[in-house]
C-alpha cells in the first residue's frame, strides 16, 4: 500500500509556461554558453545553481567563481520577476488529485531544482499552504545533493516518518526525476506533462507512466486492488 507520494513541482504539479527553462538557458548563454538542445535536456528538473555551473562549463565557457555567482544572480533576479508578474498555476486536476491522495491517508511531499527563496514564492502565490495541499516540501538547497541525487526524496522520507520504500512513488517530468526516484529505490512515476514521451520514460526505466498527475490516484487504486486480487 502507498504510503507517500512525492510530486518535482514545475512542469509536473505546476504550469510556469516552461520559464525557468527559459531563464535558466538565458542565464548561461548570456555569460557566453552555447550548447544543443539535447545537452539542455538532461539538465531540466536538477538543482538549478549546480545546472548553472554544468551548463556554462558544457557551453565552452571557463567558469570562474566570479561568472557562476553572476549567472546565478541574474536567474534568481529574472525568474522572481517573471513569476511575480505571471505567477504559475497548478495544472489541471492537481489539487483535486493531491487532496484524494491525503484524504486516503497518503502523505504528499514536493520537491525540487529551486531554491526555498523561489519554492515559496510559487507557492505563496497559488496559494499552496503546507498542511493544507501537501505535507512537506524540500527544495535542491536544502539537500546536501540535488537531482538526480536521492537526496530530496530521503529527507521527505525521513520528515514524515516513512520508512518502507517500496511504499513510496515518485513523480516527476523529467530524466532526473526518474534517475532520483530509482537511487532512492522507490517506484518512478512519469507524467507527460513535461517534454518527454512515453518511450523517454521507458528507457529511462521509469516503472510506469501517466499523462498526468490527475490519473495518479485512479491508478494507484487500480493498482492495490490487483495486488489485493492476488
Amino acid at each position: 500500500m502507498t504510503e507517500l507520494a512525492v510530486f518535482d513541482m514545475a512542469g509536473t504539479t505546476i504550469d510556469e509556461r516552461d520559464e525557468v527553462y527559459r531563464v535558466l538557458r538565458e542565464a548561461t548563454e548570456r555569460e557566453g554558453a552555447d550548447y544543443s538542445d539535447e545537452v539542455f535536456q538532461k539538465w531540466m528538473g536538477t538543482e538549478k545553481h549546480w545546472a548553472i555551473e554544468n551548463l556554462l562549463r558544457l557551453g565552452g565557457v571557463e567558469v570562474t567563481e566570479e561568472v557562476h555567482e553572476r549567472a546565478w544572480q541574474w536567474f534568481r533576479a529574472e525568474l522572481r520577476e517573471t513569476y511575480t508578474q505571471n505567477p504559475p498555476r497548478p495544472l489541471p486536476g492537481i489539487e483535486e488529485a493531491l487532496s484524494t491522495l491525503r484524504e486516503r491517508g497518503i502523505k504528499v511531499g514536493l520537491t525540487t531544482g529551486f531554491s526555498r527563496e523561489i519554492a515559496d514564492l510559487i507557492l505563496s502565490t497559488m496559494g499552496w499552504e503546507q498542511g493544507r495541499i501537501f505535507d512537506v516540501s524540500v527544495t535542491g538547497d536544502e539537500v546536501p545533493a540535488g537531482r538526480p541525487a536521492p537526496d530530496m526524496i530521503n529527507t521527505v522520507m525521513e520528515t514524515v516518518g516513512v520508512t518502507d520504500r517500496a511504499a513510496v512513488v515518485s513523480v516527476g517530468d523529467t530524466s532526473a526525476d526518474v534517475e532520483s526516484a530509482l537511487s532512492a529505490e522507490v517506484t518512478a512515476v512519469g507524467v507527460l506533462t513535461g517534454h518527454l514521451s512515453r518511450e523517454d520514460f521507458a528507457a529511462e526505466g521509469a516503472h510506469f507512466v501517466l499523462d498526468s498527475v490527475a490519473d495518479l490516484p485512479a491508478a494507484l487504486a487500480e493498482q492495490e486492488t490487483a495486488v489485493v486480487a492476488k
